[in-house]
């Protein structure tokens, strides 16, 4: 190989896509063919009678020192071990070595032919992260068949409850149409019936018989009231009404005239925010603020006219109250309904919302109308709450989550020559 060949075999050899030397028993290269020259970046007269071991590099020394000679002694060939070159620069070319051990006479000579695979590795990296993108799929699909599993999983105990809701919902419409007409008509004839009693009738019972038909007429009418008031009470969890934008500040004004008209007494000062508009039920949304007025007028102070101040607030809230570690932030109003009356002891505010419990059994209402106000809240995606100190008086908060926004001042109208809703200081309408 030291000179140009006519032979095209030699010729082939010479220029073989692979580089081909030879080395014999003693470790000396005899023989380099172009290829590798080329792969190496040396000159001819430089690498033949040298040591095999400086085409090496350090580490691929030692390999051959301790597995490719040993191998080559024991077997006669190696084939596909993996080595790195050393190149005039000192970069490392890696390649993959076949060698065999001829005999030559009394001579031995290793022939060895070396593969370039300098784009192994890239490939190699690139089926790595294909590999690695594979598995990465795959553990996603598991992952969202997992899911998928999970939500019919929910989806079928989802189907199971509303199964079971709506089987209680039935029950208590049925109870509600009991309370509504077989317990109702009773009530009313016999209340009708004990107001039939003439002056004169009346004159011929004796004293403990006009106490008793007196007793009579007002449990009846209270119980007519209970039975009222049960009614809606139970009538909240039908949600046929259907949802529309209500304007709170007109409800607000419409809740205090029914106040008045109810006997509850007049509402004389009352000082409100700007409300705004919600979509929701607007005769569910009625009831709310008529009991609210309806409970600070009846608890205000004795010898001081009912005090009340509405204000509202526009802030961000979660709209998950449920389900853990789930957020989703929208525009709720928070409104605050505020007197100066009676107050409630720290100890009964646990239970002010539950129906049929009332603080004092004296104290005037039935116990339902917080009751109604905390379930037409809830039906309204909302929350309430209460806070009080005894002798100063009780504030409400509502949380009503918006879809709409008024931004502008109004007032709630009144029969009196003094505006209904006095000017704050500032309207409380803002972004919180």
């Amino acid at each position: 190989m030291s000179a140009l060949a006519a032979d095209p075999q030699e010729d082939l050899l010479r220029r073989a896509p692979c580089g081909l030397f030879a080395f014999s028993a003693e470790g000396t290269l005899v023989a380099v063919n172009d290829t590798l020259l080329e792969m190496l970046d040396q000159a001819r007269e430089d690498v033949l009678g040298q040591p095999v071991s400086t085409l090496l590099t350090l580490a691929s020394r030692m390999f051959y020192e301790t597995h490719v000679f040993p191998l080559l002694q024991m077997h006669g060939r190696v084939e596909e071990l993996s080595l790195s070159l050393r190149a005039r620069s000192g970069e490392a070319v890696p390649v993959l070595l076949n060698a065999v051990r001829r005999e030559a006479g009394a001579d031995t000579v290793h022939h060895c032919a070396v593969m370039s695979v300098r784009e192994r590795g890239r490939y190699e990296d690139e089926l790595l992260k294909a590999r690695h993108a594979a598995q990465e799929a795959l553990r996603s699909n598991e992952a969202l068949t997992q899911a998928r599993r999970e939500l019919e999983a929910h989806a079928r105990e989802l189907d199971q409850k509303l199964s079971l809701l709506e089987l209680r919902n039935q029950e208590l419409t049925r109870v509600s149409t009991v309370l509504s007409q077989d317990l109702r008509d009773p009530v009313r004839q016999l209340s009708t019936f004990a107001c039939l009693f003439t002056r004169e009738d009346r004159l011929g019972l004796s004293l403990t018989g006009q106490r008793s038909l007196e007793r009579i007429k007002t449990v009846s009418a209270r119980l007519e009231q209970l039975v009222v008031g049960l009614h809606q009470f139970m009538a909240l969890d039908s949600l046929e009404e259907p949802l529309e934008e209500v304007d709170l500040l007109e409800t607000v004004g419409d809740a205090r005239q029914r106040v008045a008209e109810m006997g509850a007494g007049r509402v004389t000062a009352l000082r409100c925010d700007a409300l705004p508009i919600v979509q929701g039920r607007r005769r569910q949304l009625m009831m709310l603020f008529y009991h609210l007025l309806d409970n600070a007028v009846k608890f205000h102070k004795p010898g001081e006219a009912p005090r009340i101040d509405i204000r509202c607030q526009i802030l961000q809230q979660n709209s998950f109250r449920s389900i853990k570690d789930r957020y989703h932030y929208t525009d709720f109003a928070r409104i605050t309904v505020a007197d100066q009356g009676l107050g409630i002891d720290r100890q009964y505010l646990g239970y002010v919302f539950e129906v049929l419990r009332k603080l004092d059994e004296d104290s005037p209402g039935l116990g339902v109308g917080l009751a109604i106000c905390r379930k037409v809240v809830e039906n309204h995606q909302g929350s309430l709450s209460v806070e009080s100190v005894p002798g100063e008086g009780t504030r409400f908060t509502l949380l009503l989550p918006l879809r709409q926004r008024v931004a502008s001042r109004g007032e709630v109208s009144q029969d009196d020559p003094a505006p209904a809703c006095p000017p704050a200081e500032e309207p409380t309408v803002a972004k919180g």
